[in-house]
């Protein structure tokens, strides 16, 4: 009757330990045991199957389905001045944007415009009629440039003390007062090379300017107030420390001699050297012509856009001028990690769009055989350049 006992004794307890062993190894083919279903369970029950390889796989797919690159596109302009007749026929019209009338859906088109600002803007009348070269524009005169997307503007040129440095104060600030940019002039020499940066899509376009002359006297008398372009230590030093933040470089100069096709010395020094430092492109202006086109060390370089709002109906060259719609690409983040540094703005295409000024104030695109004319005129056939 022991032996008996003993041997039910010991079945069961060889029956318990079976049922141990057989718990310990499910527990160590599943992770999860001892969690309740609820907390462990899949929306998606095939994904728990996946293998290492399917998952690769989808990660490779991901990456063949690339983010469009940044684009941004901006509008560059000559010499604008809001003085004499102009400032007539704005206050004819009593429309600050009537000079802007049959150029607007052009500018409209870009992100935003960038031009030379000829004359001071004062808060008063300002200089009506005659041909004084003493320029005074009316504050009142300014709408149209922030109706037209001017974000930045360069007060680099003979005419930037035509007021004094009150008037340069005062124009100042009525342009911060629009949200417009101002480069090339200023408090003193930091602030007259202190670049403006505009932000488009993801893409950072800098301007910097400087001019020929600090007042209308030809060049010879120099200031605080006014970048000069001989100044080429501060042309360079500038470009220089833009590079890290800047996808694109303009480098804007106001100069040349006036009434001439073709650039002077000053001119090719200046825009060489800003180029060499790291511009990406020189724009100028002043000659009231519109002038050669280089390409150095592959970037382009515009010695002059010519007029853009100016009153010189007097001959067929000062009412022309060159519009450039300047097109920018970018190509997006790497998504493959961290490598690498953040890669510019490139290039993608420079539309030349001639124009002619009508009524002493209104510039017009120019028709396809008045545009055929300009661009020849400066050695151009194709109205787009790469």
């Amino acid at each position: 009757m022991d032996l008996k006992k003993n041997y039910w004794k010991i079945l069961l307890g060889l029956l318990f330990a079976l049922a141990a062993a057989w718990g310990l190894l499910q527990r160590n083919t599943d992770p999860y045991a001892g969690l309740s279903k609820k907390t462990y369970s899949f929306k998606n029950p095939t994904a728990a199957n996946k293998s290492l390889g399917q998952y690769y796989n989808e990660a490779a797919a991901l990456g063949k389905n690339p983010i469009a690159p940044r684009q941004a596109s901006f509008i560059a302009t000559g010499d604008i001045m809001l003085s004499r007749h102009v400032a007539e026929k704005i206050k004819a019209a009593g429309d600050p944007a009537a000079p802007f009338y049959q150029i607007s859906n052009t500018l409209q088109s870009a992100d935003f415009s960038f031009g030379n600002l000829e004359s001071p803007i004062v808060d008063g009348p300002g200089t009506f009629g005659g041909n004084s070269l003493v320029f005074a524009a009316s504050s009142s005169t300014l709408g149209g440039l922030a109706k037209t997307k001017f974000k930045v503007l360069n007060l680099a040129n003979n005419h930037a003390l035509d007021q004094g440095i009150t008037g340069l104060e005062s124009t100042v600030h009525f342009l911060d007062d629009l949200g417009i940019q101002h480069i090339g002039a200023g408090k003193d020499q930091a602030d007259a090379w202190r670049p403006a940066k505009v932000k488009t899509d993801g893409i950072t376009t800098c301007f910097i300017g400087a001019s020929y002359a600090s007042v209308n006297d030809g060049g010879k008398a120099k200031n605080n107030f006014v970048a000069r372009m001989e100044d080429l230590d501060h042309l360079k030093a500038n470009i220089l420390s833009l590079r890290p933040s800047c996808d694109f470089i303009v480098a804007s100069m106001h100069a040349g001699t006036e009434y001439t096709r073709t650039p002077n010395q000053a001119q090719t020094i200046f825009a060489h050297a800003a180029v060499d430092a790291g511009a990406d492109m020189v724009i100028g202006a002043h000659p009231h012509w519109v002038q050669s086109v280089e390409k150095y060390q592959g970037k382009y370089i515009f010695y002059s856009l010519g007029n853009f709002i100016f009153d010189q109906m007097w001959s067929q060259e000062t009412r022309e001028g060159l519009i450039l719609k300047i097109n920018l690409e970018k190509a997006p983040a790497d998504n493959s990690g961290l490598q690498g540094p953040k890669s510019a703005a490139s290039l993608q295409s420079i539309e030349l769009l001639p124009i002619i000024i009508d009524d002493y104030s209104t510039p017009r695109l120019a028709n396809e055989t008045e545009s055929a004319q300009i661009l020849k005129k400066i050695g151009l056939t194709e109205k787009t350049l790469h």
